[in-house]
């Protein structure tokens, strides 16, 4: 898990850097236009999915034999929705973008980098299959890096245009597929006769139960920041991306236990890890969480503007949606590993349409902080209900996933000390 956590952190950690530079050389109303515009991105690249990234991965876990079978027609089905998608996009770009002209064009730019997006996830999906943990780390940290190095200069030389900075962060994810170019060439030869669940039709039929709720997963979190720009102006968005870009911290330790528990659990269920893994994730997360409320009274008016300041206590509700919402993500991740993708996208399908009729309600009104509470309860109406479905389908207690437990302690040490001895094995590497 430690390989798939730097995976997740850097990422987040990156935009440290790259988020304030955004700021303060574009201001609050050009940060605005620049997350007009790749919103729809995110949105369309996961509407785009179907699921077939987490159907590769799940029937590559329970038949590593199929994995060259699997990833070509995820490949071919996601090429496919990548070209409609992006019809999508250009009919309903005049909408998004408010009738502002600039916001269209950087709209136009940025969808064409939805159908290498969706590529990368399936490349993705193969290799969290086949538990390389170290590529996905890699991938992610080239990426990220890749955004900064390219913003850096601009941004020094006084050239940093919302156009710039669309195109880049649009275009660097799409890099991502050469680190997996190695990983897919060593896959072993098709297999002669494949079984439902690697064929078009199965991946299909488990990527749509699993892509309702993945679909609603990522309304919850990035409709809020398309529709901000018709509802409330760009000024308000522009607030909002750096309030998520500080909430999107903690997630990097839910984000990371979760993809880990998604490929474990499918491989051996087992109860007492699933909750233990929840309980363990909610308290780092908690414990994040806290350290970054306290001390963003300081550091976000200094990297991001004094311009941004109230973008302080809208963060803080975010915050507490994540904190909130960390148990019955662990839960969701074990009931789609448990082969219940259904009830998981039941969670967040009814969260997602509580979600948006507050959005529709608040936004207009509260702005930023209209669109924060709107996450807030989706997030703990989705995470309680997927408790509720763990608990009637596989006997679960969900206070199970509440609290710390001593073992939970013991886990922590073990892992904190597996971590340290791996880097003591890597430094010294060299010396010998």
């Amino acid at each position: 898990m430690s390989i798939a956590l730097i995976g997740n952190a850097f990422p987040p950690l990156v935009a440290l850097f790259s988020g304030p530079i955004l700021a303060q050389s574009l201001g609050v109303d050009g940060r605005g236009a620049v997350a007009a515009a790749t919103a729809p991105l995110a949105l369309i690249v996961t509407l785009a999915t179907f699921g077939v990234p987490e159907a590769v991965t799940w029937a590559i876990a329970k038949s590593p034999g199929l994995a060259r079978n699997a990833a070509s027609r995820g490949v071919l089905i996601l090429t496919v929705a990548g070209i409609l998608a992006m019809g999508a996009v250009l009919l309903s770009a005049t909408w998004l973008s408010g009738n502002d002209p600039t916001v269209q064009q950087l709209i136009l730019v940025a969808s064409l980098a939805i159908v290498p997006n969706l590529l990368v996830g399936v490349f993705r999906g193969v290799a969290s299959a086949t538990q390389s943990w170290r590529l996905v780390a890699i991938e992610r940290i080239v990426t990220s890096s890749l955004r900064l190095a390219v913003l850096v200069p601009f941004w020094l030389t006084g050239t940093l245009t919302p156009l710039v900075a669309t195109i880049t962060v649009a275009a660097m994810p799409v890099l991502g597929l050469f680190v997996y170019i190695g990983r897919m060439r060593s896959l072993d030869p098709r297999a002669a006769e494949v079984p439902q669940q690697a064929r078009v039709s199965g991946l299909l039929n488990y990527g749509v139960r699993i892509w309702v709720g993945s679909l609603s997963g990522i309304l919850l979190s990035r409709l809020d920041q398309v529709l901000m720009t018709p509802f409330a102006g760009t000024y308000q968005l522009g607030l909002y991306v750096v309030a998520v870009s500080v909430s999107e911290l903690p997630l990097i330790i839910n984000q990371a236990v979760r993809d880990v528990t998604f490929v474990t659990d499918a491989a051996d269920s087992v109860d007492a890890r699933l909750s233990s893994s929840a309980r363990i994730s909610t308290f780092l997360c908690a414990t994040a969480a806290l350290f970054l409320g306290v001390t963003m009274l300081w550091w976000i008016p200094f990297l991001f503007g004094d311009g941004f300041r109230p973008s302080i206590p809208v963060a803080a509700v975010l915050l507490a949606a994540v904190v909130l919402g960390t148990p019955g993500s662990i839960a969701g991740s074990g009931l789609s590993a448990r082969g219940r993708p259904g009830l998981r996208s039941i969670s967040l399908l009814v969260a997602c349409l509580v979600n948006i009729a507050m959005l529709i309600l608040l936004a207009p009104t509260l702005g930023a902080m209209g669109a924060a509470l709107a996450t807030l309860v989706g997030n703990v109406l989705s995470s309680n209900l997927n408790l509720v479905f763990l608990y009637r389908t596989f006997g679960i207690n969900p206070l199970q996933f509440y609290g710390l437990r001593r073992h939970d302690f013991t886990t922590l040490a073990r892992f904190i000390k597996r971590m340290t001895a791996r880097r003591r094995r890597t430094v010294s590497k060299p010396a010998g």
